[in-house]
């Protein structure tokens, strides 16, 4: 009885002092919370780094960071040097991609990216020919510090540097264009999440080449104070970051070991004591961090020339034989690194890319290596435990390292009350894991977050889409509206501007009392009644001939050889008459004589009236009109000289007696043709008559 007494005393005592030994812990850091895991670092850490490994293919994504995708400078086919510039695009925030090796380009296609969600990116494929040939000096620099920002944010962005830490933003964006902007420079070696050592063993391994590159970077910003951040439990690190800092700026602070030391805004009120307010980036507080990869990459890029083509990574886990660090280039595969590690049991589970804190699962184990890796784990899934409901105990408030309320913020997600989440500020939390660590009842609490995160960004997508919708149609409708009153106005202003016209034309015709009160039309009308009246006092004075339509002038002609032909049968029969009643003539030869004379004088009389006509006709017609008169006058007038000649003649041949007969004949005959042309010119007449009435 007694011995189980102490056996229970002694196990309340452990449970106590478990207790107390966080609580210790926390006195010796500044900010809130933090955890301490087991932290299996030694796994990889007691085998030595690797470095000569040369994947046969290199799955190169182009888009490795935060920001746009880069574009392909290369084709498939094209035989590649390391060092070699492969994509880039100068489109926005984006980081080149270089050669890691020497090899040719046998695809630009899309590929599983190592993403939680497996989708795929454009990647370029590289078929490595294992003679890792190499371009010196690529960057093309002399080796001197840069000295100025823009100078170093040049040179940053050409190499293809990112922060190194897991972030992933593009290291020019974070370097400011003006010196004198930063007050500290902290170089992060903190390194906190479990299993990952990649950090510790750079910088065991290349310590001057980080503390160079701080001080490249200080120099070219102005800044002074460099303070590097290492956690108690890397002691080989600390000895050698010690022994390359000595004699520069460089301060070597060593911090106490906790869960999530190294995030950015828990080291930096460590190392500063300033507490980084929420939404505001570290550059607004004078304070410039990056992670000790990325100051190596800075020294290699102005020393040497190199932009960065492979960086370190812990490959580790608890299902593997023989973990280890590696200087791993981008683009090799997860599966083909793990299989370096002999797997205790296949890969037949999901690799995590990062730690067990913060890591995420990968869809295929076949993805590759990218700027942002810096862990590979290899564990085998444990049966999960039931979530049991919360007992509220608060251990994940005391634990929150940015001090937020889980318990809270987990009831109000769980039950979609998003705005209640949102003003719990669920935005400051990290997911650094460490309420779902401590949970007793096993809640994956940074779940509950990032799922109510997504809802509320997508809810606020929604709204700001239909709040555009909203404002894009407040515009049609006022544009609409604008249209409306200016057509209104111009139309207004148009009956104004008759009204004014009508209301001038009005008073000037009133004050014009010399001139009739007409209307432009009642004036033209009177201009045209004029003109007939002139045309046709021209018409009875015979000097001008008014213009006729074609037919008027066929009718009126007609009418004229009427006429005139009446007039000749006429003068005809009464010389028959009186030749009949007179006596005849002692001379009959003076007699035919006189008759021949007179018809001469008649066809001459004709001719001139003929004649008249043609050229009145053919004033008035067209080009054709009076070429077919003037033709049609020749012929008549041809005829009638071969008629007059041949009469003459035969009345010089012919005795008197013939010379009656042929006259009588004759007279008859006209009598006949006159009588046909009367009937002619009363059918034209009555035809002409017709005509206008239908017109």
């Amino acid at each position: 009885m007694k011995t189980t007494l102490t056996q229970t005393l002694k196990q309340k005592l452990i449970i106590g002092l478990s207790r107390l030994y966080p609580m210790a812990k926390r006195a010796l850091y500044r900010f809130h919370g933090g955890v301490f895991p087991r932290y299996n670092k030694e796994l990889s850490l007691s085998h030595p780094l690797v470095t000569d490994f040369i994947p046969e293919i290199l799955v190169l994504p182009l888009q490795q960071h935060v920001g746009i995708s880069t574009e392909p400078l290369v084709k498939p086919g094209d035989h590649v040097l390391k060092n070699q510039l492969l994509a880039d695009t100068e489109k926005g925030l984006a980081a080149p991609i270089h050669a890691p090796t020497s090899g040719k380009i046998i695809a630009i296609e899309p590929r599983t990216l190592p993403h939680a969600s497996g989708l795929s990116g454009l990647s370029i494929i590289l078929e490595s020919d294992q003679k890792d040939e190499v371009i010196e000096n690529s960057l093309e620099v002399d080796g001197s510090t840069p000295d100025t920002p823009n100078k170093l944010k040049a040179l940053v962005h050409k190499a293809g540097i990112v922060g190194m830490g897991g972030a992933g933003f593009p290291t020019f964006a974070k370097i400011p264009s003006q010196p004198g902007q930063i007050k500290y420079l902290l170089i992060n070696g903190a390194e906190c999440e479990p299993f990952i050592t990649c950090d510790d063993m750079l910088m065991q391994t290349r310590a001057e080449e980080i503390v160079q590159g701080a001080l490249i970077v200080a120099q070219s910003l102005g800044i002074n104070q460099i303070l590097c951040g290492i956690e108690d439990n890397k002691a080989k690190a600390i000895k050698a970051m010690q022994k390359a800092a000595a004699n520069t700026s460089v301060q070597i602070k060593v911090v106490v070991t906790a869960y999530p030391m190294g995030g950015q805004t828990q080291l930096t009120q460590e190392l500063t004591g300033i507490e980084l307010p929420a939404h505001t980036h570290a550059i607004d507080v004078g304070v410039l961090m990056m992670n000790v990869a990325t100051f190596a990459a800075i020294y290699q890029a102005t020393v040497h020339g190199n932009p960065l083509t492979s960086r370190y990574i812990t490959v580790s886990g608890l299902g593997l034989n023989k973990p280890f660090n590696i200087d791993a280039r981008l683009g090799t595969s997860f599966k083909e690194l793990a299989l370096l590690a002999d797997p205790k049991t296949p890969l037949e589970y999901p690799l995590i890319k990062g730690g067990p804190m913060m890591g995420i699962e990968m869809q295929s184990n076949d993805v590759p290596v990218i700027k942002t890796t810096n862990c590979i784990l290899a564990t085998p899934p444990e049966p999960m435990e039931e979530p049991m409901p919360c007992i509220r105990c608060g251990e994940c408030m005391d634990a929150c390292p940015v001090n937020l309320l889980p318990q809270q913020l987990y009831w109000h997600s769980r039950s979609h009350e998003f705005d209640k989440v949102e003003s719990l500020k669920v935005f400051d939390c990290i997911e650094c894991g460490c309420c779902s660590f401590v949970c007793p009842s096993h809640i994956p609490l940074v779940q509950y977050y990032r799922f109510a995160k997504s809802e509320i960004k997508h809810i606020k997508q929604e709204e700001a889409t239909a709040e555009l919708a909203k404002k894009r149609h407040e515009f049609r409708q006022e544009r609409l509206e604008r249209e409306k009153r200016e057509r209104e106005a111009r139309i207004k202003a148009k009956k104004e501007a008759v009204k004014q016209r009508a209301a001038q034309q009005a008073k000037s015709e009133t004050t014009e009392t010399d001139k009739p009160k007409t209307s432009a039309a009642a004036a033209a009308a009177a201009r045209a009644a004029k003109a007939r009246a002139e045309k046709a006092g021209k018409d009875t004075s015979g000097s001008v001939e008014p213009k006729l339509s074609a037919r008027d002038k066929a009718i009126a002609a007609a009418k004229k050889r009427a006429e005139a032909a009446n007039k000749s049968s006429a003068s005809k029969t009464s010389e028959a008459a009186e030749e009949k009643s007179s006596p005849k003539p002692k001379d009959p030869k003076a007699a035919a004589m006189a008759a021949a004379k007179k018809r001469a004088a008649q066809k001459a009389k004709e001719k001139q009236s003929s004649n008249h006509h043609v050229a009145d006709q053919a004033q008035s017609d067209t080009v054709e009109d009076k070429r077919a008169a003037a033709i049609k006058a020749a012929r008549q007038k041809a005829a009638e000289k071969k008629r007059t000649e041949l009469s003459e003649q035969s009345e010089n041949d012919v005795p008197p007696e013939e010379k009656t007969k042929t006259a009588s004949s004759k007279t008859t005959h006209a009598k006949q043709k006159a009588a046909m042309a009367a009937a002619k010119a009363r059918a034209k007449k009555q035809h002409s008559k017709s005509g206008e009435e239908k017109d």
